[in-house]
Formats: C-alpha cells, structure tokens, sequence
C-alpha cells in the first residue's frame, strides 16, 4: 500500500498550501492509481507501511524573444514608451506560476504579464535616459524567470541601438574661383543635420598647405542642424594659390555626431582660374559724345564700364590723345574728367585711347573714346516756379504732389530736375520733373514747423537753373488705434455684484493731439453681466458663476469713438478665475458597516459618497480615513472611489471580533475645504481557537482543550461515585430489611403485643433511591471558521 501526498493548489501570499493524501494498493494496475475501499472489510491490529514519494519540480524553461517590429535592431532616436518585444518562458509543472523580473536598465522597463511572458519598452524618461546614450550599441537586457517552487531560469534579449548619421546636404560638386584672393570670399557652404545629436564638420584638403587654403566655420543654425560655409581668407604674396603649380583642389566635408557609423561626407572640387585682365564694355560707341565749351574743369564727361574675372583685383586706367594735349584725364573709377575748362580746349574734336590694367599687370584691350567739342548753350527756364503749394497731411506715400515745368529753345536737349535734400519730398524721376512724398507726413509729428521752401533744379546738360517751390502741410483729424488686437483681464468666480475688474490695459493711439474718445462694449450672449463706462472701466453688473453653467473666458467687442467719430475696435477678453465655493459634502452623516471577523486586507467593507457643488479643480476631491481612535491602522479608503477596507486581518492582526469600530471620513477638496462623516464598522465574532488537527476536517472531541478539561472533572467525579456508593449500601442499607441480612447468622426475635396506635405507620423503604448521576458539562461547538482562516493547520501530514 502506498500513501501519496501532492499539491493540488498554488498557494496564496500569507496563506499555506492544501494537500490531499492518496492511499493505494500495490497491485493496482497502474502505479499511482487511486483504490477506493469502501467496500473494504475493516481490519484491525495490522501494521502498514506508509512510503511519501517525492517527484523533483521542473525547472523554468527560457523560450522565444519576440521583437515588435521583427528586428532587434532599432533606432536611437525611439521615443519613450514605444514597444520593443515580447520575451517568453515556460514550465512544465502546469500548475506553477512563473514570475519574471528584468535585471535593473535606466533605458528600458519591463513588465510581466503574469502568464509567461513579459513586455519590453523604451522608458518614458528620455530627459534623462534618452536612447541615444546607447547608440551604436548592443544593450542585453537579462532577465530570470521564478516558478512557484523557487526554481530560476535566466534568459536575454539583446538590442541593438543604430545611430542615425548625419546628413550633408547643399554641397555642390564643383566650384571655380580666381588664383587671386585679396579679400576673404565664400566659395561654398553646406549644412550638417541630425535628429539626435551634435554635429561637428570638418575638412580634408588636398593637397594640403601650411596653412590650409580653405576654411570650414559656422555660419547659422544650431548645434544639431547648421549652415557651414567653405571661405578663402585673404591671401598674401608670400602665401597665395599658384595656378601654374596647383589648379585644382579637393575638399572631403564631414558632418560627424561622435558615434559609430555617425560620419556623412561629400566631396567638393574647387577648379582655379588663372588672372584675367580687366576688359571695357561700353567702347566704343555708335556715336561720338558732345561736350560743350560750357563745360569747366573738373566736371566729368563720361564714365568707362568695365568687367573683371578675379573679384580681389584693383583695376587702373592709362590713356593717349590724338592729337595730344586733351583737357581730361582718366580716373581710376573710370570718369572721364576735365582738367580744363572746355572753351579752352585746343582742338574741335579728341580720339582718347583707354587701356584698363589690374593689380597683377594683366593689361586688357584698348578702347577708343571720341569727345567732340560743341557749340554754345541756352539755358532752360521754369515756367511755373516758384510756387507755393498747400497738402494734407497723411498723403499716400509716393504721391505727386507738384510737378514743375520749364521751357528751352535748345530742344534737342535732354533735361533732368534735382530737389534739395528733403525728409519728405522728392523726384523720383529726374526727367519728369514730378515731385512726390516719400515718407509719412504726420502733422502732430512736425514739431511745429508746417512750411518746407525747396530749391529746383532743371539742367540741359550745359546749364542749370534753379528756383523755389513751397509746401504747407494742413492738419486732418485722423483715426485712432487700438494698440493690441486682443486685450485680458479676469474676474473671481461669484464676484459680488459691482465689483470692478482688472484693468486691462486699454491703450490707444491717436495722432490728434488733444483729441478724446468713449469706449463701448457688446458681450454677446454674455451681454447684461459686464459694463464698460466711456472712461473704458469694466464693472460687474450681474453674478457670474460657473458653478451655474456659465462658460470662461467671455470674449467682447470694445469700440472706441473720438471725436471726429472715427472708431476702433478689439476683443476683450475675460477670463473667470474659478473659486471654491462650496465645501464637500457627505450623503449621510454616518455610516454603519458589518464585515466578518475573518475579513482579510482589502476586503470591501462598504462605500461612502461625498459631492462637491463646485466645477472644474476645485470640484475634486479625495477621501481620508482618520483611524487614531483605534489601536492601529487597521483600515483604510480608497482616495478616489470612498471604498473603506480593512488594511490588515481583521483574525490575526486586529483580534477585534465584536467589535464596533468608530472613524472619521473626511473629503478634501483641491482647494482645502473639507467634509467629514462618521463610520462605525461592526466586526461579527469569530472562532479563533487553534486545533492540532492539519487536514480539511472539524476536530475530534479529545482535539479540543476546552472537553478535555471538564472531560478529566467528570472522570474524577466517577471514580468518586464509585468508591462512595458500595459503603453506603453496606453501611446503611444493610442494617435495615432481611434482604441484606446474613442468612448464617439467625436472631431470635419475640414479639410484644403493642397498644393499639392509630398513628399511621412509617413505611421504612428497603430500597432507596440513589442520588442522581452528575451529568457530564456539555461543550458548546460553534461551526469552523472558513478554511483560509484557519491558519493552525499544517502544511504537511505528519504520521
């Protein structure tokens, strides 16, 4: 016969396993099968042998890891909280329970699901543990699964962190510039990016120099997405590009974040050009240019145009006459000059030959220039100057306001008009003669000067003449401006009828000095609950609360009307700041609650309600339960629900069977205003007497304490009884009727005749009555508490 122990149950925290015990015969036809013997016949007096088997538990078993997106590999700019995979164990103890935990990662969470596997993420605190940090990493995260039995098994999960490189964009292949760099130019620029980190340039140059040509330097951005640009800085003669040695050079640009494989590059070749000499664009001519003997020393009669290739070269000028003797020279911005009055010239007529030359000697193409020296000149004469002329002010910008005209004999001639410098007025077009404003005329703005007097000028080219137009700025009553398209201010939630709001700062522009307005206000469906005065003050004129319903902020219109009736509107805005009116308030003054004296922690023992008038913040609130009345803490409620349960047993811990138990519930509201109740909790009684018994079953009658003591009274009680009831029957009941007489020893006895007596006699009873047997004291059993309470029992049968 063997005798098999298992385990049929997990056990719970804090609570012991149940096992159930199997008895079977050894020639049962499968090993381990059950044997009923009920219908067995009852032996006694037999010895058995009773053998435990004990079968080893079975080890967790690391199985598959499931990558979300199909790959360990993902990317260091993953944000928080995104899922990595899935990592799975197994046991084949199908009744166990496995529990995985994550070894400690800052970068990672990990949370067990309860049924084998558990789930992988990116931790939500990328401020400080951003997954960059690992970048061009394998991060291997270990974990260890635990069955119910305490076995253990270790698993993995490697991840690989990719770095996402920079990108190098904007470089163009190719660049080509002049040998000659006599300033610091830009040739290139190009720009490094990065979601994630830093990024610093650099370039490779080759062939190289002491020191290098090219230089790479910030140019906009940050430090993450930046412009670079590719300079040349000014060059000397003892260290300059040589063309004839090196023409052309290779620049590798790097953008680099400092992690594996975080390098983008890009190649630019710069191509160099040899010196080229300057050349003159605007020789020569179709025609010959005419100069009039009008003309004086030092006025210039031409201007050369001319192009050079290398941007850093000075270019000059050397020229010959024919015939010699030309009253001009050539300047090196290219005018043509007089250095002598014209009529003194020695000739009709001069062929002047330019040459344009560069700083590096490289001579260009020779140009002609021909000046013919014409006859005398008219003067031209204004026909309606000088004037005076009146305008408003605020004129559009770039209107006319005048135009002047004149009259010359000399008709082929072309005439240009000048305006004396003026902050307000000019000719735009020197041939129209046309005079506009070009800038805002403000009156208010004027300092008191309203005339401006300017000088005219028309000019045929030979000669000039001048006169005197006058402008009288008028004032015009302008348009005010608010000075912000939105205006804020607030107001308490319930504020008292009257109450003066907060001034929001009304500004408004008006360019009339002395000029005045009135405010008005249309709120809309708000409308009755604001005021504004002409003065622009805000008052409350009807109770505004949002605890009725009533919405913030209130948008307004504001008008403003000056006196010109001009008018300007804005929104104003009123927000209403919410208050805490109202206190938390309980349904009921007190509650009454029953729960059972075996209740464990977090056993529901009954909810209570508060509600709090006010909306929004101060419309919420928590629960507290103040227990100091009490011997311990051995209740709680829950903050947001009210669900008031016990935090330890109420058996083991609090012993409070029968108890009633009084506490205070408070609400709190997020403004501090507080609400309280009063909860009594009535604890039924319990059983708490242990047994030694550890099987599922009531306890025998010598199981418990309680019968064996008045059980050992009863039995001493007995003995007692039977020692005292034999001497009474002989010491008292044997003297009295023959029935105990010894029939061996006979006595004569002789009888007297008595007077009669009518006295009844006294029948002596031969037999009495003993006295009535003590009945044993009667045990009052009350029913087992429920088995999870009954922590007396064993966790194992022991034989």
């Amino acid at each position: 016969m063997v005798f098999r122990c298992r385990d049929n149950s997990i056990a719970e925290p804090g609570k012991r396993r149940r096992h159930s015990a199997h008895i079977s015969c050894r020639d049962s036809p499968v090993v381990g099968a059950d044997q009923d013997f009920g219908a067995g016949t009852v032996l006694s007096n037999r010895a058995f042998q009773i053998n435990v088997e004990q079968t080893a538990p079975n080890m967790p078993v690391f199985g598959t890891t499931t990558y979300t997106s199909g790959s360990s590999t993902i990317l260091d700019n993953t944000a928080g909280g995104v899922s990595i995979g899935t990592v799975t164990f197994s046991d084949a103890d199908g009744a166990n329970t496995i529990s995985i935990t994550m070894a400690a990662n800052s970068y990672f969470t990990f949370v067990d699901n309860g049924d084998g596997t558990g789930s992988v993420t990116t931790t939500a605190d990328t401020i400080n543990f951003p997954i960059s940090d690992q970048s061009g990493t394998t991060v291997t995260l270990t974990f260890t699964a635990t069955d119910t039995c305490g076995a253990t098994s270790p698993g993995t999960m490697p991840i690989i962190v990719q770095n996402i490189k920079p990108t190098l964009t904007g470089l163009t292949p190719g660049v080509t510039t002049s040998e000659t760099v006599d300033a610091e130019r830009q040739i290139a620029s190009y720009t490094c990016s990065d979601p994630s980190d830093n990024v610093t340039p650099t370039i490779t140059v080759s062939p190289s120099a002491s020191p290098e040509y090219f230089v790479t330097r910030f140019l906009s951005g940050t430090s993450k997405t930046g412009v670079y640009e590719i300079i040349l800085p000014t060059q000397s003669t003892s260290w300059q590009f040589n063309y004839d040695t090196v023409n052309s050079y290779t620049i590798v640009v790097k953008c680099s974040d400092g992690k594996p494989l975080g390098t983008a590059s890009a190649t630019l070749v710069v191509s160099l050009s040899p010196n080229q000499p300057p050349e003159i664009t605007n020789l020569p001519l179709g025609n010959t240019i005419g100069v009039s003997q009008t003309k004086s020393n030092g006025d210039v009669i031409y201007t050369i145009v001319y192009t050079d290739p290398d941007p850093d070269d000075t270019v000059g000028f050397t020229f010959t006459c024919n015939p010699p003797g030309c009253p001009l020279t050539v300047l090196a911005s290219g005018e043509v000059q007089l250095t002598d009055d014209m009529s003194n010239a020695n000739a009709n007529g001069y062929d002047v030959k330019i040459t344009p030359t560069d700083n590096k000697n490289n001579v260009g193409s020779a140009r002609t220039l021909t000046v013919v020296v014409t006859e005398l000149n008219n003067a031209p004469a204004f026909s309606n100057l000088p004037q005076i002329v009146p305008i408003d002010e605020n004129v559009v910008v770039g209107s006319t306001v005048y135009t002047a005209s004149f009259t010359d004999p000399d008709l082929v001639n072309t005439h240009t008009f000048t305006l004396a410098a003026s902050a307000y007025f000019q000719i735009a077009t020197p041939t129209s003669g046309a005079i506009t404003t070009k800038s805002a005329i403000n009156y208010e703005a004027l300092g008191g000067v309203y005339s401006y007097a300017l000088q005219v000028t028309v000019s045929d080219g030979i000669l000039t003449v001048t006169s005197t137009v006058t402008f009288t700025i008028s004032d015009v009553n302008e348009a005010l401006v608010w000075n912000a398209a939105t205006y804020r201010t607030n107001v308490q939630d319930g504020a008292t009828v009257g109450t003066v709001l907060t001034d929001p700062g009304f500004a408004i522009t008006d360019e009339d000095t002395g000029d005045t307005h009135k405010c008005f206000m249309n709120c809309g469906v708000s409308a009755g609950y604001f005021s504004i005065n002409t003065a622009c003050a805000l008052r409350l004129t009807s109770a505004y609360s949002l605890d009725a319903g009533l919405t913030s902020p209130v948008t307004c219109i504001v008008t403003a009307v000056d006196k010109g009736s001009h008018t300007a509107t804005t929104t104003l805005s009123i927000t209403i700041d919410d208050a805490n009116n109202y206190s938390p308030a309980f349904s009921q003054s007190f509650y009454g609650f029953t729960v059972s004296g075996y209740a464990g922690s977090g056993t529901s023992v009954g909810i209570v309600n508060a509600t709090d008038a006010d909306i929004g913040t101060f419309g919420t609130f928590s629960y507290t339960l103040n227990t100091t009345a009490l011997k311990g803490n051995y209740f709680t409620v829950n903050s947001a629900t009210g669900v008031i349960s016990p935090t330890v047993n109420l058996l083991t811990v609090c012993n409070c069977s029968g108890s009633a138990l009084s506490m205070t519930v408070t609400a709190t509201d997020k403004g501090g205003r507080t609400g309280s109740s009063q909860v009594v909790v009535y604890v039924s009684e319990a059983t708490t007497t242990p047994t030694t018994t550890t099987t599922d079953r009531y306890r025998t009658f010598f199981e418990d304490t309680r019968n064996i003591a008045w059980f050992s009274v009863a039995m001493v009680l007995l003995a007692v009884i039977a020692v005292v009831t034999p001497y009474v029957m002989v010491r008292y009941v044997c003297q009295g009727p023959a029935l105990c007489k010894n029939p061996c020893r006979q006595r004569h006895y002789f009888r007297h005749m008595r007077p009669y007596n009518p006295k009844p006699r006294e029948v002596f009873n031969s037999s009495p009555r003993p006295p009535p047997r003590p009945q044993p004291l009667q045990t009052i059993r009350k029913p087992p508490p429920p088995k999870d309470n009954q922590f007396w029992r064993s966790e194992e049968i022991r034989l």
